[in-house]
């Protein structure tokens, strides 16, 4: 059995306040303050042939200048190659925005500190067993395009667990779910419900806690009130569901047993539902794709569509709820498309070169990073194709190209279907190329 070591290190990367956050348009005015910290989580994977880099980030999305610089940084200092490392992001809307020449130099500082996080995981490297299992979380999101619309019912972790006794090094949980429980009112900076969940994790069950977001493009958060207390609240529900999935984790493939009295004997007592993934060999690849940008209508047509839709909007009666949920999407849309055109300037008829990754962790578990906001629909097609048991899909990872809606999704118009900068026959094309790197990594091993 291969041995595989692993580490993992929480480095802070909170800038100073007075510059622009991300995450919201209508958001008025810059950072004031911090609430509770921005930070770089990662975990580096050894098996003796291969190190694997994961760093997930508390950032709206990371921009492929961050992930070019970080990249560089760790295979000059760690020795982990480029393509064998992962940066992603947790997508709170209360980090700052890394868009922009301004940027440059806040790019440059986070992605030394991306490094210096790897670096310190890779000096706290032990013999480790990996296991994981999934646990039920159905009360905390809901489609946001639809409110009896799909949305991730579990969550996936995967716990590196020492060797004997001892914290684990890293418990990682996967769900998809938009990090808005704050809104565009907020000023301050904040992990949002995702760095609630990692810490309550950090303190119940040991070692890092690491937060992968997934397909969430269409999944928000569930909340009484757009503020902290809140984040606490569905932080909590997540971190504690998913503390309680790891720590019944740990006696797989140890044991537990209780004294029987009345044999004077000990008992053992199988433990919940989980894994200890076999056959752990490291590997990461990655593939370019080109995508066709999107055409877009012109945008005084837009701008005239817009005016009409909330004329028409405006003189509907409140009881008039069929019409006016057929409109809305449609002036969502169009509002969306003129952000588009104003933050990205896709260009029609050319195409351009994106990322997807994937790594190999063990015989029953990858990892998909994909570069922007999927659907959840998408993301569930791209696990199910995958043909692994414990798929991990990690959206918003190595750069962040907007959303992916499906081909499907574009009749039903809406605000994921504006804020698409690619042909919507582009998200079929990273999903079958995402499910092809997958396969790829098992395929070789059967020639």
């Amino acid at each position: 059995m291969t041995e595989v070591q692993a580490g993992a290190a929480v480095v802070e990367i909170t800038p100073g306040v007075g510059i622009a956050m991300a995450g919201y348009g209508a958001r008025q005015g810059v950072a004031t303050g911090i609430h509770d910290p921005l930070c770089a989580r990662a975990l580096v994977l050894d098996d003796g042939q291969t190190a694997l880099a994961l760093v997930v980030c508390d950032l709206v999305g990371v921009p492929a200048a961050l992930t070019r610089q970080a990249r560089e940084l760790i295979a000059h200092e760690c020795g982990i190659q480029a393509a064998n490392v992962c940066i992603a992001a947790t997508h709170t809307h209360s980090g700052p925005l890394l868009r922009g020449p301004e940027s440059d130099a806040l790019i440059a500082v986070t992605a030394r500190k991306i490094c210096g996080a790897v670096q310190m995981a890779r000096q706290q490297m032990r013999p480790v067993t990996l296991k994981t299992t999934r646990t039920n979380l159905e009360t905390i999101a809901q489609n946001r395009r639809h409110p009896n619309g799909p949305i991730a019912t579990t969550a996936t972790i995967l716990l590196a667990a020492p060797r004997g006794s001892g914290a684990p090094v890293a418990t990682l949980v996967n769900y998809a779910c938009h990090a808005t429980v704050l809104e565009h009112d907020n000023l301050l900076y904040s992990a949002d419900f995702p760095g609630v969940a990692v810490r309550l994790i950090e303190r119940a069950v040991g070692g890092s806690g690491i937060y992968m977001q997934g397909a969430a493009g269409d999944i928000n958060p569930v909340w009484m009130r757009h503020d902290f207390d809140e984040a606490e609240r569905i932080g909590g529900i997540l971190g504690a569901a998913a503390a309680r999935a790891a720590l019944e984790l740990r006696p797989l493939g140890e044991g537990q047993w209780a004294v029987n009295l009345s044999w004077s004997e000990l008992t053992p007592k199988e433990p919940p539902h989980g894994m200890v993934l076999s056959d752990v060999r490291l590997r990461a690849v990655r593939s370019v794709l080109e995508l066709p940008y999107r055409s877009f209508p012109p945008r005084a047509e837009i701008e005239r569509e817009i005016e009409d839709l909330t004329r028409r909007l405006a003189a509907l009666s409140d009881e008039a709820l069929t019409e006016r949920r057929a409109l809305r999407p449609l002036l969502n849309q169009r509002r969306a498309e003129l952000a588009t055109l104003d933050l990205y300037a896709p260009q029609p008829g050319r195409t351009r070169a994106v990322e997807i990754q994937a790594m190999r962790i063990a015989a029953e578990c990858a990892i998909v990073a994909l570069p922007g906001e999927f659907l959840i629909e998408t993301g569930q097609e791209i696990a199910r194709r995958c043909g692994v048991a414990y798929p991990l899909i990690c959206g918003y990872a190595n750069d962040y190209l907007s959303y992916f809606p499906a081909p499907h999704h574009v009749p039903e118009a809406g605000y994921e279907v504006g804020r698409a900068l690619f042909a919507p026959e582009a998200t079929e094309t990273i999903a079958a190329g995402a499910v092809e790197l997958v396969r790829a990594l098992y395929e070789e091993e059967k020639q």
